[in-house]
């Protein structure tokens, strides 16, 4: 697909759903296509880093509230269902502008629900094609079909990033179901915004901890990072995931060094130099770090069942380990067997058949 206008939205929660969609922000660049980008926060402040040749409109996304408990998701979930109903209109609203000045060809969206159009084909990227929800209340995930039933019927193809069958990376989240099998889906592989470099540097950092994720949990995760890295030995770099942030600190003459962000280059060479590497089970995440091939020990997000659900998945495939964050001790990560992100073969950045899927939209 070249020289088409394509408006890419993308939620801001968390950093996850900006990283990617960086490897389809750049093969639409590369092919000579003009991309408007729409977002808001933390993700439009990496956008701009990532992309200073794109457009881009401070569109807010209304905030979901995650609960500090997980039982209690649902419930925080549906009493924000009103507010969200309200953002989804807002959303529309401002697309119906956005035609009027850039008459779009294309609209691709990272799960702002609002954008999409009637009169351009229309993109939705999710990896959530049913909702796992907390022990006890799993009978709840036929209303979560039901709901993303209704939300595709706006959208001309439904992207999951993720291969199609066994095996996968997001198991029952996109594998089970009669809503695996809708029409519009279709699987496109994997999407990292990283890759390996031709030459590995050198291992010389021991432990690079990310700390990522939508509020307040990940300031929570920094908290206790933070009480406890001085008392950790070797060589450690910290992560925050804020691009908004100011500058590096360096701590103890230089054994710590804390990042208020790293672009997606910095990031893809940390990783590599990491020998271990501490962070979120957060789906983005987990991309990199199979496209990486690197092992992780892996914290879930408190009160997020999806991120649970993946991080007891990929421990009992052994792609993982797992440590809840109230069980975090980074003194003893040396004992914690790291497994080995490369058991699987998944396909990565399958750009080539994502481009023929939309150009098939646009001609």
């Amino acid at each position: 697909m070249k020289n088409k206008t394509v408006i890419y939205a993308i939620i801001n929660w968390g950093l996850g759903h900006a990283t990617r969609s960086t490897p389809i922000i750049r093969r639409l660049l590369r092919d000579g296509n003009r991309v408007i980008l729409i977002s808001h926060g933390k993700a439009l402040s990496m956008l701009k880093q990532e992309f200073p040749e794109c457009e881009f409109r401070n569109i807010k996304d209304k905030k979901v509230n995650y609960p500090h408990i997980g039982f209690l998701f649902v419930f925080k979930i549906v009493s924000q269902v009103p507010k969200m109903l309200l953002g989804w209109k807002y959303e529309q609203r401002n697309m119906r502008q956005l035609e009027k000045e850039f008459n779009p060809d294309l609209i691709i969206t990272e799960m702002r629900l609002g954008f999409w159009s009637k009169k351009a084909p229309s993109v939705l990227i999710t990896h959530q094609l049913r909702f796992h929800l907390p022990p006890g209340l799993a009978w709840g995930s036929i209303f979560g079909e039901w709901f993303n039933h209704l939300v595709f019927r706006k959208f001309d193809y439904i992207f999951v990033p993720d291969a199609k069958g066994t095996p996968n990376l997001s198991g029952d989240l996109s594998h089970k179901g009669n809503i695996a099998k809708h029409p519009k889906v279709r699987y496109v592989g994997c999407l990292s915004s990283i890759t390996p470099a031709e030459t590995p540097p050198e291992k010389d950092i021991d432990i690079l901890i990310s700390i990522s994720g939508p509020e307040p949990q990940r300031s929570i995760f920094e908290k206790k990072v933070m009480e406890q890295i001085e008392k950790v030995p070797g060589k450690i770099a910290i992560a925050l995931g804020l691009p908004e942030a100011g500058k590096t600190t360096v701590l103890d003459e230089g054994r710590i060094t804390i990042y208020p962000y790293l672009n997606r280059e910095a990031m893809a060479d940390m990783i590599q130099r990491a020998k271990h590497i501490v962070c979120r089970s957060g789906y983005s995440t987990i991309m990199e770090l199979l496209a990486l091939k690197k092992s992780a020990l892996i914290v879930p997000t408190p009160g997020q069942p999806e991120q649970e659900y993946l991080a007891d998945y990929y421990r009992k495939e052994g792609l993982f380990s797992v440590c809840s964050q109230d069980a975090l001790d980074l003194s003893d990560i040396s004992i914690n067997s790291f497994q080995h992100s490369e058991k699987h073969y998944i396909p990565i950045n399958q750009l080539d058949y994502i481009n023929q899927l939309l150009e098939s939209l646009c001609t």
